[in-house]
Parts: structure tokens; sequence; C-alpha cells
């Protein structure tokens, strides 16, 4: 039998924080990867032409700079290959009326962009940034450690710089608030665009704060990509986990977590090989299944009702193609080339999406897009002269007639959608594409299991499901009712996005009940020579 302190089941980005800090930590770590390759949601693959590297779910790296695993560089990952890139302009949003918006990195030249709509717009854009300041440090603070109490959550909120008005900000929608505080329409569509771009639904109670966190965070950091595609991220993170005497195997699906005297001992994967855990293990598996592979019986009655509550985001589909030239846009200023391109004619677009939606129906009059060329940044990501580019909009996994139906209709919708996208450039069309891979909501769910119900976000961020909800109240400490067994990815706090705070905060947890620490794992890291 193989026999470790931490066997960890899954190889997502978060998991694999989690396994590095406990083999900084000094801890014999495993982990178990079901796919062929690790990374889950932060892969890269060679999805369309050789020498073409796509990423099939996340591409952006924004939340994770303010992680302090980033902010203070504890892991030290640039040792190990991890370059991130920061796009300028961060974004381009071009409308078919001809008329465009552009956020540049420059604050300045942003607020320039919008007072060309409205002088009232730019500066109700700043007054926004200086109240994120001050709001910052408390949401900060709540999504770098294990949730609170509600009622704990409340009083700080009320204790913070902008006290009462914070707490109303955090009931509010996010739709609300821009709406009050912006007043010409592109700007609207503007930031609405922005503000949703964790697919929560910004009409949604307790979403306001999405629209000040996104957009500061969009304006302070980019769009940022990691320098070659965003398995470079995983990657490194296994380099920090083999070089501590970690293990990595892929392609060994956990299809039971062991449990022994009310305790997880280790887990069996699909092939019959056991995998004995003297410490701990920890789970990335998706909340849903957990049951099915820990054993009902292993799990509180009010657990599994929480699990069984539990309910999905909004979800994705998703083009890739080869390009001979990058795609140019239609702005005010001229075509160009931009990393990132936000398509939202209007608040009413983004109304009339999230009631298709919620039937389980398609409306693409005027779909919603987040289109993504990285190769004008990154020219690693393809052959000399070439382009990835990367089209998505936000269709439902749940349609009226089944999920199975996008097998059927994933290609005319590709075509459609790329149809409506070409009018908002000078030069999108077949003639400058070279392959393409389309994958629907099911397909994602196809491709990582934890991606249920075609969600990469684990499982929707409702108040419901978030902080002291998440996955399930009462534990959303990292730790499950198993002793021994713990819990990390987009399923648990603070949910979903490449932020790494899922991991970080289950490493200090575990590393805690093991009678280490972060800060161990930490001083371990700045021992390592240069």
């Amino acid at each position: 039998m193989n026999s470790y302190d931490i066997v960890v089941a899954g190889a997502g980005h978060n998991s694999l924080l989690t396994a590095a800090y406990a083999a900084r930590a000094g801890f014999k770590v495993l982990v178990l990867e079901g796919a062929p390759r690790i990374g889950g949601d932060t892969s890269s693959e060679e999805l369309t032409l050789p020498g073409f590297i796509h990423d099939p779910c996340a591409t952006a790296h924004n939340l994770i700079q303010s992680n302090p695993l980033m902010r203070d560089n504890e892991l030290r990952l640039d040792r190990y290959g991890l370059t991130y890139l920061y796009p300028d302009p961060v974004f381009t949003m071009p409308f078919l009326d001809g008329r465009s918006l552009t956020m540049w990195r420059d604050l300045d030249r942003t607020c320039d962009e919008l007072a060309r709509f409205s002088a009232a717009d730019a500066s109700a854009y700043r007054q926004l940034l200086a109240d994120w300041q001050l709001m910052a440090p408390v949401v900060n603070d709540e999504r770098e450690n294990p949730p609170r109490p509600p009622a704990e959550v409340e009083a700080r909120t009320r204790a913070s710089a902008l006290g009462e008005k914070m707490l109303d900000l955090r009931r509010r929608s996010a739709l609300d608030i821009i709406i009050e505080r912006f007043e010409e329409p592109h700007a609207r569509a503007f930031f609405a665009w922005i503000a949703f771009m964790t697919l929560h639904p910004i009409d949604e109670p307790e979403s306001g704060l999405l629209a000040f966190s996104l957009v500061a965070g969009r304006q302070r950091f980019s769009w940022i990509l990691p320098r070659g595609g965003s398995s470079q991220l995983p990657d490194a993170l296994a380099r920090i986990i083999e070089e501590n005497g970690g293990t990595i195997l892929t392609s060994r699906w956990v299809s039971r977590i062991i449990v022994e005297g009310g305790r997880a001992t280790g887990v069996m994967t699909a092939d019959g090989s056991i995998y004995s855990a003297r410490r701990a293990v920890v789970s990335a598996i998706h909340i849903t299944d957990l049951p099915g592979i820990v054993g009902e019986e292993n799990l509180t009655t009010e657990y599994r009702e929480g699990v069984a509550r539990w309910q999905p985001s909004l979800t994705m589909f998703v083009s890739h193609y080869a390009l001979s030239e990058a795609p140019r846009f239609r702005t005010e200023s001229g075509p160009t080339e931009s990393v990132t391109m936000g398509g939202l004619e209007s608040l009413e677009s983004l109304s009339n999406m999230l009631r298709a939606f919620r039937l389980g129906q398609l409306d693409l009059r005027e779909p919603v897009f987040l289109a993504i060329t990285p190769t004008v940044i990154d020219p690693t990501r393809a052959p000399a002269g070439h382009h990835t580019f990367k089209v998505i909009s936000f269709l439902p996994y749940s349609l009226a007639e089944g999920p199975e139906r996008w097998d059927r209709t994933k290609a005319d919708i590709s075509a459609l959608l790329f149809e409506r996208l070409a009018r908002l450039s000078t030069n999108l069309s077949p003639r400058i594409v070279l392959a393409q891979h389309v994958d629907s909501p099911l397909d994602l769910e196809r491709r990582n299991p934890a991606n249920w119900r075609g969600s990469c976000h684990g499982g929707a961020s409702s108040p419901g499901q978030s902080g002291y909800h998440r996955p399930v109240e009462g534990w959303s400490s990292y730790r499950t009712p198993v002793n021994g067994l713990y819990q990390t990815g987009a399923c648990t706090h603070p949910g979903g996005s490449v932020s790494g705070l899922p991991g970080r905060n289950c490493a200090r947890i575990l590393l805690g009940d093991l009678g280490s620490s972060l800060a161990v794992a930490i001083g371990a890291g700045a021992s390592v020579p240069e």
C-alpha cells in the first residue's frame, strides 16, 4: 500500500495550492488527478491546431493577484516559470451604434473615455473607486479567512470606514447601484458588463459589491494573463510540490474516500489502487459528488440536506479559434486589437439574457460577449503571426429540451454567435479562421466533473451559497463531518474564479490542525536557494 501524510483528490489550482503549502511545511503529499493533465479549469491545450495553445476554461488570473500568495509572493512562484502579463488597454467595448468605450490601465485615460459620454459619469467612477478603497480591507479580510457567522460579518461591516453605507451597498443589487451612480446608457452597459464577469446575476440582491470590486480590480491589475497559457499556474505549483518531496499522479480517478472509525484514512482510485493518508485527505471533488464517494452514512443529515440543495451558477458557451490574424474591433479611434473585448449593448440586453437563461431558453438577438485574444500580448501561444481567439457567451446548461440538445445545435449556435460578434469587428470573418473547437456547457461538464451542470464556478454565489453557507452552513471552515477530511475548490469560500483563496484558506486550516502553519510553509520557501 502507498502511504503518505496527506492525499489530495484533484489537481485544480486550489488543491495544488493546498498541497504546495503542505509540502513546504514538511508533509509527504500525494496529489491524484483523474484527467491526463493537471490544472482542472486552469489547464491549457492545443484544442484547434498544433502550436495553438488555448485555455479551455479560465484565461484571466485577476482575482489571485490580491491573494497574499501573490501580493506577498509567499511561495515565490516567479522562480518556477510563472510570469504575468498586463494588457493595455484592459479591454475595449464596441457598440452597434458605432460608439465605443475602452478601459486603460491609466485611470485618467479611462475617465477621459467616460467623459466623452458623460462628465458626471467620469466623476462618479472616481467616487466608486474611492468608496471601494474604504471597503476593500473589510472584504479582502473576509475572503482571506474562513467565513465568519453572518452577525459577525454585519458587525464588522458596520465598523468599516463607510459604516451603514457599506452595509446598505452589500444588501443591494449591483445593477441597482450601477443605475443609481451612472446616467449614460453606454456607461451603464460598460460597468454592468464588468460587474457580471464572475457569472453572478447582478440583478439579484446582495450582489452590490460586485459593482465595486470587479471594476476596481480590472482598473488596478488589468486583464491579467500568465505567459504561455493558464496552465503555467498549476505547473509552477506542481514544481513546488515535487521539489519538496511530493508526488503527483494523473489519470487516477478517485472513486472512493476510505473512512475507518469515522476518520478519512485514504482513497481508492478507479483501478482499485489504494493510497493511505496518515494525517488527512483533501478533496476538491465537487460537493454534489462527495456523498457518493465518501459514503452518505459518514455525513450528517444536515450536511447531506445542504448538498442536496446546491444550485449551479450561470454557464458559458465557448468557441475557440485558430486565426491567421488578430481580430480588430471597431472603436471611435479606429480598428483596435485588444486582448479582451466586452460585448453588451445595453442593460436591456443583459436583462433579456438573464430572463432567457432562467427559462432554459436562448436569446441570441444581442448576446453578451467576452472575447479574448491572448496572442495580442503573448505570441508564445501560437505560431508566428497567428493568433488564438476565444469567444464566450452565457447560455444555459439546462435547456428546456434537455442539455443533450447541445450536441445537435452547438455548431449552429457557435456560427450564429460568430456572425453577431463580427458586426463589432472590421476583419472578423471565416476568411481568417484556420480551425475551430466548440464547448457547450454540457461539454464543459464532460471535460471536468467539477464543472457540475456546466458551471465552472462550482455553484451559484447566492446568499444561501456564500460565506458562512458555502458549501453548507456550519461546515464552511474547509473541514467536513468526517474527521481528517478537508474540502477545497470552487465549492468552498470564497467561491469560483482563479483566486487561489479556497486553496490557501484550506491550507491554513489543515496545517493548523496538524500542528503546523502557513508561516512554517512560507518560511521554508524563503530558505530555498535562488
